[in-house]
């Protein structure tokens, strides 16, 4: 039955008490509410799961970031901290901190999926980890990081209409979930009029106001470092063509997946992010900015003079014969490279924002 699921029971109490429901509530419920996506115990990112990040593809992606967080060391001092919100199963953090010489004076890891705090535990036991942005405190001096967080935040999706506004909110329909449309509330116009440009009658925007105001509180808490979010999106401007049809979808089994409607809490729900949104807000927030392609942002940061080492090691097992040892050197490369595949990982963005 077309959304026959313990988040859409939910969902229809809830309509049924207060009327449509507007994406972000949605979106909310199904990642994040009793039995979502992300509270189910199962760990989303690996490759039994639906989805692979950068850290999981390569160990190269921490071990770059690693020298990005070595440079804010050097230059806001110690002690120094490593925090990550969104952290996974803590590949990332654990390949980042095997980089880091001498190692951070304290790693903090957020992160709400029961299953991915498990492996949080295996995989870094010397950072403290909780569930909420609460357990990383006011006063950082050090890295905040989110890689793949921002574009999984609760957003609204406006649509246009003649000169204003409608959202985007479902409703119930027999026994499953239908698309409907309502009135739009004065900050999602607003947040749709500042950031969306020119759009088209009928065309979408996923109006991003928990991510900005994500970032705000990130930035906010840092004394002395950066902020580095990671996430496939892109500018405003970059953005524009998508804007027709919104850029709303969701994934399972490392493929696109249905209709969101369909079986909520099953499948992951995501968009692309507005980096200019975010370094707007980072920049009413007192810090700088700048906004990169990832490849660009990891070659700057010294991962082709990785791969050129990794190949060396590749050709010395290889003219020695060791077949084995040439097999993992070239498993790593092919990783390595993979981050930076302009139409894959490598088109991904790269937010830094310095305090």
């Amino acid at each position: 039955m077309t959304g026959a699921t313990p988040v859409a029971a939910a969902i229809r109490s809830e309509i049924a008490q207060s009327g449509p429901m507007r994406f972000d509530r949605f979106m909310e419920l199904s990642l994040y509410g009793p039995g979502g996506y992300f509270q189910a115990d199962v760990l989303r990112s690996q490759r039994a799961g639906d989805f692979l990040t950068s850290p999981e593809v390569s160990p190269a992606f921490g071990a770059t970031l690693a020298k990005v967080a070595d440079s804010e060391r050097s230059r806001v001092g110690r002690p120094f901290t490593v925090a990550e919100v969104g952290a996974g199963s803590g590949s990332l953090l654990r390949s980042l901190l095997d980089g880091l010489e001498p190692p951070a004076d304290s790693v903090t890891a957020v992160e709400v999926s029961p299953a991915a705090r498990r492996s949080l535990t295996q995989l870094v036991p010397e950072a403290e980890i909780g569930d909420s942005f609460d357990v990383v405190p006011h006063g950082v001096m050090g890295v905040i990081i989110a890689n793949e967080l921002l574009d999984n935040l609760p957003a609204a999706i406006a649509i246009r209409r003649g000169a204003g506004w409608r959202e985007r909110a479902v409703e119930v329909s027999g026994p499953g979930l239908a698309w409907t449309e309502v009135e739009s509330r004065a900050h999602v116009a607003a947040w749709a009029n500042a950031q969306a440009g020119s759009i088209s009658e009928g065309g979408q925007v996923e109006v991003q106001i928990a991510a900005t105001e994500w970032v705000a509180n990130a930035v906010d808490r840092l004394a002395s470092g950066a902020l580095i979010v990671i996430d496939y999106g892109d500018t405003a401007e970059g953005l524009g063509s998508r804007r027709s049809e919104g850029t709303m979808r969701t994934y399972r089994n490392h493929h696109l997946g249905s209709d969101p409607l369909v079986e909520p809490g099953s499948t992951d729900v995501t968009m692309d992010v507005d980096f200019t949104a975010l370094a707007s807000v980072a920049l009413e927030h007192g810090a700088q900015t700048e906004v990169w392609r990832q490849d660009e942002f990891l070659e700057r940061w010294g991962l082709l003079d990785h791969i050129a080492d990794l190949k060396r090691h590749e050709f010395e097992a290889s003219a020695s014969g060791e077949t084995m040892a040439r097999l993992r050197w070239r498993s790593l490369v092919t990783g390595a490279e993979t981050l930076l595949h302009p139409r894959g990982l490598g088109d991904f963005r790269v937010l830094v924002a310095r305090v």
